[in-house]
């Protein structure tokens, strides 16, 4: 059988509503890309690390042959004498023992989680469609999407620069380690990401360019710059319209010149970089209001990559969260819950300005409060189940009419409930919940004064 990375098949709706006999396929979560491996209608499917398994696993916990796969009128798997055991439902089976399985069930190999589930009843597509994961999944299934795809494999091996352009939260990253994937470069040199907008900007020379040694107090030994490390690979400038207009001038010299000196140094290095740039940002309308140089702005946009928001790609929302719901629950530990008609409408009513970041953060949150139960309404953001479209986390401004929460509005309220969130998850701990919401420290420190959050009390001692 031959392993094919495409779309999730049937929504969470069919899961339980259709038989074995409808035609089935495997979902492989491995390494946080998903696979799709057609089921025979009868017969038996073999999985491991041996390259003579109909279903090949990479994960160094997997056996070479793991486990099997009966399929009939029902469906059965084997744990095939395995050294680390195979989990179904989140219970372990007994070497050569058979327990049925249901679709929508998890298959747990180590760190792969496997789910059975109807085939797509739609024809399938000769294009790739690619799967990826980065901490921003994206699953390719809708026509728009397969379009930007074809883009990334049109112009991937050619040394041309690359403008990501969409919404916060849209997969812009994944689309960047597509291009760097679909190259040369991916065997050549490393992907390297640079948030423009964390970079400090008293340090961000040093950072990008490096230093040698004694280029200024502090500079006790030489460095490597971001850009000097990326040699031979790809640079992704996440927000790239954050650069400060001073670092402009330089990036784009090394832009034209192919060539990076270090802060301090008198010698040029060569530099063979392919530079991916994102942003969610209008940059020609900063290129007018002159906050952004127009000539680097030309040399960035070799070649432009928009990527639709969610609310555009309405095909795969299901698929998305079955599959975020699979990886949450394996992460915690958890069998993998079914979501509520009522929930699943709620989800497919939102408009979700946030994206797929924010639809992982609310999948999240609801699989963790569902506590291995299914998914109900009661467990999604109350803004959410109000009909409210909760704002992206990066792009709100605050409200002139107070600090505190009596002066928020609807959508600021949603925001301050999943700082809160945030924080909570992780223990108070800034940084971490800053990484979590996906936004500068600064930016979070500065919601926190802004919304009035209360600070988590310390534990006292036990």
């Amino acid at each position: 059988m031959q392993k094919d990375v495409s779309t999730v098949g049937a929504t969470l709706s069919e899961m339980s509503a259709m038989t074995p006999s409808a035609g089935l396929q495997l979902l492989v979560f491995e390494h946080g890309c998903l696979a799709r491996c057609q089921l025979p209608r009868t017969g038996t499917v073999r999985i491991g690390r041996s390259e003579s398994s109909e279903i090949v696993l990479s994960d160094a916990a997997a056996s070479r042959l793991h486990a099997i796969l009966h399929v009939a009128s029902t469906l059965e798997l084997e744990d095939a004498g395995s050294h680390n055991g195979t989990r179904v439902r989140n219970e372990r089976i007994g070497s050569g023992q058979r327990v049925r399985v249901s679709i929508g069930d998890a298959i747990q190999i180590g760190n792969a989680v496997l789910l059975v589930q109807n085939a797509p009843a739609v024809g399938r597509s000769s294009k790739p469609q690619l799967v990826s994961h980065t901490g921003n999944e994206v699953l390719v299934r809708d026509e728009a999407m397969l379009k930007v795809y074809d883009r990334v494999q049109r112009v991937a091996e050619s040394s041309i620069n690359i403008l990501i352009l969409g919404e916060t939260g849209v997969g812009k990253e994944v689309v960047a380690e597509a291009v760097h994937r679909a190259s040369g470069r991916r065997s050549q040199g490393p992907f390297v990401r640079i948030n423009c907008a964390a970079l400090a900007e008293s340090l961000v020379e040093s950072e990008l360019f490096g230093h040698q040694q004694g280029a200024f107090t502090g500079a006790l030994r030489d460095k490597v710059g971001l850009l000097e490390a990326a040699d031979k690979g790809t640079v992704f400038l996440d927000e790239a319209g954050e650069l400060p207009l001073s670092l402009q001038a330089k990036l784009l010299r090394v832009i034209e010149s192919r060539e990076v000196t270090r802060v301090g140094g008198v010698k040029s290095m060569p530099l063979d970089v392919r530079f991916v740039a994102a942003t969610n940002r209008n940059l020609q309308d900063e290129v007018r209001r002159g906050t952004f140089r127009e000539d680097l702005f030309f040399r960035l946009n070799g070649v432009s990559v928009t990527v639709p928001p969610l609310r555009a790609r309405p095909a795969e929302l299901e698929p998305l969260i079955a599959m975020f719901a699979a990886g949450i629950s394996r992460e915690a530990d958890r069998p993998v819950p079914h979501f509520s008609a009522a929930a699943l409408a709620k989800l497919q009513r939102y408009s979700w300005p946030g994206n797929i970041r924010e639809l992982r953060n609310v999948i999240e949150c609801a699989v963790l409060l569902a506590g291995g139960s299914d998914v109900e309404v009661s467990h999604l953001p109350p803004a959410l189940c109000d009909g409210e479209a909760l704002p992206p986390l990066e792009s709100q401004a605050l409200s002139e009419e107070g600090g505190g929460p009596a002066g928020l509005d609807s959508r600021q309220r949603a925001e301050r409930e999943r700082i809160m969130q945030a924080l909570h998850l992780c223990n108070g701990n800034q940084s971490r919940a800053a990484e979590r919401l996906k936004m500068p420290r600064r930016t979070l420190v500065a919601k926190l004064a802004a919304y009035d959050v209360p600070r988590p009390r310390k534990p006292g001692p036990g």
